[in-house]
Parts: structure tokens; C-alpha cells; sequence
């Protein structure tokens, strides 16, 4: 860190005061007073000054709810969950600590832990580490740790600190917190390999994992299995600068990201690091661009026809590589009576309604239409029965994607002056969100009568009350709940994304692994992976798929023939593993 020496035990210099002057809870700083107590014993040498900096500059801290009437909760995985460390929790999780031990804290969370540990053994000396600056900031706003960190008793350590502590952690009491242990699996993994003495002195070949998307958890295992260690990358909610010193530590033979983060891209050319990015969820903005220089970053697409768009980008080495899956994580099971009653169906679909997406799409739209006044004469009102038009207009017929079409015919002037402005998002792609959302729930809306279970967000309970043949389950768990889903049901159908007609879903893997009989939109993609008819089974119109799905619920002996070849051809040319040694080769 470059910069002034703080001798004076102040913050001075090293950020901006806020804008609007100090709040009655602030200094004049803009910072809470705890906060800025505790920063302040970091002052005076360029490691703990460095580490204010990280702490400062973490991002918003939206994915954590505090105050109001209910427990402070962090968003993971789109879920909420409560992770407050409650009294019984707090001591059952310190009891074997003994006083003059140097105590790991796995994950500082508010900072209860820490406190309770330095306050109960006052001659132990903690090292709290987290991965996500914005707890690390909270902790130091609600705990008071001035004396343990300017005593050295406390030691906080973030992100990719991590690794430095690791030749030590034999000699630490490791302490886990009771949530944050499921959420940062992959240091968890790290931390216990060095307790147990496990790659003593070695050199190890990292790879830096960007956290993201669906398949991150079965893609770092199949990284593992081909013999890397691995360091999760906190793209979207680390600054770049975190991502950097992340890069520095680790001095990684590569970094792998779940799509391509424009960001992470910057730094890996910057600090020579190479770069795979692996494009698998749908997006609505433009294709990415890479940055100067950097034009050899590896992409691959699990969308066939982004490889030409991602080549005219400017990226010179684009592939196309399909979704694979873990088969240690998803396996035919036999299902328990209970679990029967639970999750098996008769027909089963699994994923999101998109109607939520629809919705805020739709909005944004008409927003961004207003903004430009490309129709003066036209109030919102009518400029939404336009794109309504656009939208029955697909209706008629979801076996062609010809929105994009319309659109131009009804919306080209907008198009154009969203294009000439640079709007990062795609109205295009907007639209074509709408579009996925009407057809999935039109084709299971369709299958009523078979009285068809689905499993996604709690949208799919308006369709049910629309339909009442869809019963809606829920959201299953990613782990053993989904398995037991796909295991679970007579006939599994799939409804992709209609402008994505190419791009095989991960369910589509992740069924045929459990050993599940599926239907699937016939496309090209499926046929270049599997035997149609022998180890898949394909529809092409929701009349085809109607009649499949009322035959095989008639024949059941041919659906489990099928199901069992399509086992056997996703464990033999299309494992999670397959996948990862062609990222990284």
C-alpha cells in the first residue's frame, strides 16, 4: 500500500469523507464510531492498512438483511437463511477450546465467536478469517476488539489470507461457525486438509474457481478430481481489487469462471493470469468484449449459437462444450416410503416459471422505450399493447422463435436507438425472456390433464391455481431433495428455453444421471450427444409431446429401457469430469 503514515492512530487519508456530512451514529468520517475504532488499530503498517482498504471497499452488502423484526439473514443461493450465532450454539461451538490455544475462527460472521472466545480465554489468541468483507465490516461494527487487535490477541484475516495460514493450522484449535461452514464448502475442504497435516510444504497446482451459476459446486469438484486445488473467487460480490490480491496470494496455474466477468478478465490480463470462462447461464446483456490484449482468453459456450457472437466479440478462441454432470452428486436412489409420498409423480417438471423475469422485463421495456420518446405520440398504455401484439404473435406458434422479427417490424426505431446508445442490456433479450416464461407455462399448463408436479418458485402456484391439474410442489433442495425428484417420477419433461433451442439444459443431464426417463425438445444438440428414441426420447410440437407422454405412462416397461441406456451414455461421455479436463487442458 502506498500512501502517508498514520502515526497519529487516525484514518485520515485513506477514504473520502461521505458526501452528506456525519450521521448522530457517525464520525465525521462517515464511518460508524465502533468501526472506525477498531479500523484504527490496523493503522501504522502497510499490511493492516492494506486490510482497511479491503474492508472499506466492500460492496453494498445487499445480499445481507439486518434490523427490523426479523433475525439478521444472508442470501445464499437465492435463499435466506439466519445466521446469527444463538447462546446455545455459541457455547456449544467454543466447548473444546482451551484457554492459551491459537484459535482459527472459520468464518467471523458479527463477530459473536470472537468476542465470546476473548472474553471467556484470556490467554487465547484468535485468528478470525472470512471470505466476505461486508460481515468482516459488520463484526467490527457491532464488536469492540480495540484492545484484542491492538494487543495482537485478535487477528483478522480475508479472502485469500487464507492460504498463508495454512502450513500453521496444525497447530490452531479450528472453530467453525454453525452456517457460514455450508456456504464456504470449498475453504472449509482447504482448512481440514491442513488441520489433518495433508499437503505439508507441497507446491500445489490452484486453479481460482469464479463463484456463480448453477453448476459451480460440481464443476470445483471435477477441478479437484483432476487433481487442482481449488480457490473460489468471489466474483460478484468481491471489488477487483480483492479479486487481485486473491491472484497474487494464490499465483494460480489458471482462473476458471462460470460466465465471463468482464472485471476478473481485467485482472487476469493485467496480472498475466490466464483465463477459461465458461458461458452457461442465460444472459440479457450484449455479448462481452475482452480487454485489449486480451483476446486469448479461452470461452466456452454452452449455447452453440453464442459461439459466432462471442468470435465477432473479439475473443479468438471460442468452443462449444455442453453441460455435464457429477455423478457422485446425482444417482439412481431407491426412494424411502417417506420420501416416496414426498416427491414421487407420475409426470414431473423441474425449474423456474420465469414469470417473475418476465414481469420486470416487460417493465423494464416500456421504461426504456419511454426514455428514448422514440413514439412521441404514443402513451405507455399503447406502447405496451404493441409489444402485447409482438407476444400473441409468438403464441401462435412456439415452434419458430420469430419474436426477434416482430420486434424489429414494431419496435425497430427503439431497437436502434438502444443499440446507438449502448445500453448494456439487450431489449432483444428482454422480450425473449417474456417469450421462455409464456411457453414453459403454456406446454405445462398443457399437461394438466396428467396431472403433472412441479417443482420451481412459487409462481408456478399462480399456474396451478389456473390449472388445477399442475400441482406445485415447491423448490427442492439442491442436494438430496432434487435427487430424489428425479428419481422419483414415471416421466420427467423438458420445456427449454424457446430462443435457446440448442442449448441442453442442465436437467436434462442431471435427470438422465438419476436414472429418470425424460422428454425432451428435439434439437441438434441433442442428437450429437445422444441416440434419440434409445438412450432419449424428443418431442417437437406440444401435441407430440402430449401423445409421448400419455404413451410411455402406458408402457412403462420401455420408458425405464430408455432411461437405463441414457444412464449409461451420461456416465460413459458426459460426466462433470469430462467437462473439467477439457477447461483445463
Amino acid at each position: 500500500m502506498t500512501g502517508p503514515s498514520h502515526t497519529d492512530g487516525s484514518l485520515q487519508g485513506l477514504f473520502s469523507p461521505s458526501q452528506g456530512g456525519a450521521s448522530d451514529e457517525e464520525t465525521p468520517s462517515g464511518l460508524e464510531p465502533l468501526l472506525e475504532e477498531n479500523l484504527c488499530t490496523l493503522v501504522g503498517d502497510s499490511a493492516g492498512e492494506q486490510l482497511i482498504e479491503r474492508i472499506l471497499f466492500a460492496d453494498s452488502g445487499k445480499h445481507v438483511i439486518i434490523g427490523g423484526p426479523n433475525p439478521p439473514l444472508y442470501r445464499f443461493r437465492g435463499r435466506l437463511r439466519e445466521f446469527r450465532v444463538r447462546k446455545k450454539e455459541l457455547e456449544a461451538s467454543v466447548a473444546d477450546v482451551q484457554d492459551g490455544e491459537t484459535v482459527f475462527l472459520f468464518g467471523i460472521s458479527l463477530g459473536e465467536q470472537a468476542a465470546h472466545i476473548l472474553r471467556t480465554r484470556p490467554n487465547c489468541k484468535v485468528i478470525a478469517w472470512d471470505r466476505d468483507p461486508w460481515l468482516m465490516r459488520l463484526a467490527l461494527t457491532g464488536q469492540d476488539y480495540k484492545y484484542s487487535l491492538g494487543t495482537g490477541r485478535l487477528t483478522l484475516a480475508l479472502g485469500a489470507d487464507l492460504i498463508d495460514h495454512l502450513p500453521s493450522m496444525p497447530g490452531y484449535r479450528l472453530v467453525l461457525h454453525p452456517v457460514l461452514r455450508e456456504f464456504y464448502e470449498d475453504e472449509l475442504l482447504l482448512t481440514e486438509e491442513a488441520t489433518r497435516g495433508e499437503h505439508p510444504g507441497e507446491e500445489r497446482r490452484w486453479v481460482g474457481l469464479g463463484m456463480g451459476g448453477v453448476v459451480y459446486n460440481e464443476l470445483s469438484a471435477a477441478v479437484r478430481a483432476e487433481g487442482y486445488s481449488v480457490f473460489p473467487l468471489e466474483v460478484r460480490r468481491w471489488d477487483p481489487r480483492e479479486t487481485r490480491i486473491a491472484l497474487k496470494t494464490l499465483r494460480p496455474e489458471r482462473v476458471v469462471t462460470i460466465n465471463y466477468d468482464s472485471e476478473v478478465a481485467a485482472v487476469c490480463h493485467e496480472l498475466d493470469v490466464p483465463l477459461v470462462a465458461w458461458e452457461v447461464d442465460p444472459k440479457t446483456d450484449r455479448p462481452p468484449v475482452p480487454p485489449a490484449g486480451g483476446e486469448d482468453f479461452r470461452v466456452f459456450s454452452l449455447h452453440p449459437k453464442d459461439v459466432s457472437q462471442l468470435q465477432q466479440a473479439g475473443f479468438s478462441s471460442v468452443d462449444y462444450l455442453p453441460i455435464g454432470v457429477d455423478t457422485n452428486r446425482r444417482f439412481p436412489i431407491e426412494l424411502s416410503e417417506e420420501e416416496r409420498s414426498r416427491f414421487a409423480a407420475r409426470v414431473c417438471f423441474v425449474g423456474s416459471s420465469l414469470i417473475d423475469r418476465a414481469r420486470r422485463f416487460k417493465r423494464l421495456f416500456l421504461q426504456l422505450h419511454a426514455s428514448f420518446n422514440c413514439s412521441a405520440d404514443e402513451n405507455f398504455d399503447e406502447t405496451s399493447e404493441r409489444l402485447e401484439g409482438v407476444l400473441a404473435g409468438e403464441r401462435a406458434n412456439y415452434g419458430v422463435y420469430d419474436a426477434d422479427n416482430l420486434l424489429e417490424e414494431q419496435f425497430g426505431e427503439f431497437l436502434e436507438a438502444a443499440r446507438r446508445n449502448g445500453t448494456p442490456d439487450d431489449p432483444k433479450k428482454w422480450v425473449a425472456e417474456i417469450v421462455a416464461s409464456q411457453k414453459r407455462v403454456a406446454y405445462v399448463s398443457a399437461l394438466s390433464d396428467f396431472g403433472i408436479h412441479v417443482w420451481g418458485d412459487e409462481r408456478w402456484s399462480e399456474v396451478s391455481a389456473a390449472a388445477p391439474g399442475v400441482h406445485y410442489r415447491g423448490l427442492a433442495e439442491q442436494g438430496h431433495e432434487l435427487t430424489c425428484v428425479y428419481s422419483g417420477a414415471e416421466v420427467h419433461v423438458d420445456v427449454n428455453r424457446i430462443y435457446q433451442p440448442e442449448a441442453i439444459p442442465m436437467r436434462v443431464i442431471n435427470v438422465m444421471a438419476c436414472g429418470g426417463f425424460l422428454i425432451a425438445e428435439h434439437s441438434d444438440s441433442i442428437e450429437e450427444l445422444f441416440e434419440v428414441g434409445k438412450e432419449i426420447e424428443t418431442y417437437r410440437t406440444i401435441d407430440e409431446l402430449e401423445t409421448k407422454v400419455a404413451h410411455f405412462l402406458e408402457h412403462p416397461g420401455e420408458a425405464r429401457e430408455i432411461a437405463q441406456r441414457g444412464l449409461d451414455a451420461v456416465r460413459q461421455r458426459h460426466t462433470m469430469r469430462i467437462r473439467a479436463a477439457r477447461l483445463l487442458a
